[in-house]
């Protein structure tokens, strides 16, 4: 059995990366969607919120019932007091898609007033009529300013920190469309990529009766921070659905490594399953890449 390649048929990339936001070689690539699994205690707070304080967000959100009483760890981050959402109010979902929208929108008049000053400019330099629109729009009484935008005019880097919320009324329909959509949220008319945002859910239960992590969003995963777990049956179910990516007996062996008689309850498996090029796919702890070959 062989194949033979049809010529005339010839594939190109039309659409914008995945993963189109910049980050430092050591870490993931963004947008991601992350979670985190462990019991109370554990350290997934801890860990998420380094990690936010690690990568280049211009705006954190966070939904959470308990955000008061991890203050001292949140204080790194300074997320904005209207940025803290209630995971029982059934308008924060809605509130998340509204700040990324806000955000498109402040960026689309900053791109439509850069063109309307450059067409000023060119006035200027012509000596041509300038019109009054120009004249209010960008004359402050002293002299000429230029448009600013508070990230330079490029798209912000938003994430979203869902914490302690397992139990609540967001864990439902409304949080697996936000996890589905999450890169495409702040979408342009014009194409240009979107702004979307980065969603890390930390829970205490992979899978659980009710309120438990939604298939869809296990189902779309990007990365997985891992801790070790007395649960026989989760163990099973992480390793066979992730097996598209990673094989369930690289998946034990490496598991069966970072949790090993040594391991302390706050160690943990970091899974990445877009890595970048010259990462492997394993981390222990998330500072120590795991070498399969070594």
């Amino acid at each position: 059995m062989k194949t033979e390649r049809l010529s005339k048929i010839k594939y190109k990339n039309l659409g914008t990366p995945s993963f189109n936001v910049e980050t430092p070689s050591d870490h993931v690539k963004l947008h991601t969607l992350m979670f985190c699994v462990a019991k109370k205690g554990s350290g997934k707070t801890f860990f998420i919120t380094n990690l936010l304080r690690m990568l280049p967000f211009d705006r954190i959100i966070v939904v959470s019932p308990t955000f008061n009483s991890n203050k001292k760890m949140m204080d790194q981050l300074n997320i904005d007091e209207m940025d803290v959402l209630d995971p029982d109010d059934p308008n924060t979902i809605q509130r998340i898609y509204d700040i990324v929208n806000a955000e498109r929108d402040e960026l689309e008049m900053y791109r439509e007033k850069l063109k309307m000053y450059e067409q000023f400019e060119k006035q200027l330099t012509s000596s041509a009529f300038i019109s009054d629109e120009f004249l209010l729009e960008f004359f402050n009484g002293d002299e000429f300013v230029k448009p600013t935008h508070k990230y330079g005019g490029r798209n912000p880097v938003i994430g979203v920190f869902i914490d302690d919320a397992q139990n609540s009324k967001i864990m439902g329909s409304k949080l697996s469309n936000l996890c589905i959509k999450h890169r495409h949220l702040g979408a342009f008319k014009d194409g240009s990529p979107a702004i979307g945002v980065s969603l890390f859910i930390a829970v205490q239960n992979y899978i659980a009766t009710g309120h438990g992590l939604p298939k869809p969003i296990r189902g779309n995963a990007s990365h997985l921070a891992i801790w070790r777990t007395g649960n026989k049956k989760e163990l099973e179910l992480l390793a066979r659905e992730q097996s598209g990516e990673v094989d369930e007996e690289t998946f034990y062996k490496v598991y069966n490594f970072v949790f090993d008689e040594k391991a302390s309850k706050h160690d943990f498996l970091f899974v990445d399953l877009a890595p970048k090029d010259h990462h492997t796919q394993f981390r222990k702890n998330y500072n120590e890449l795991i070498r399969l070959d070594e």
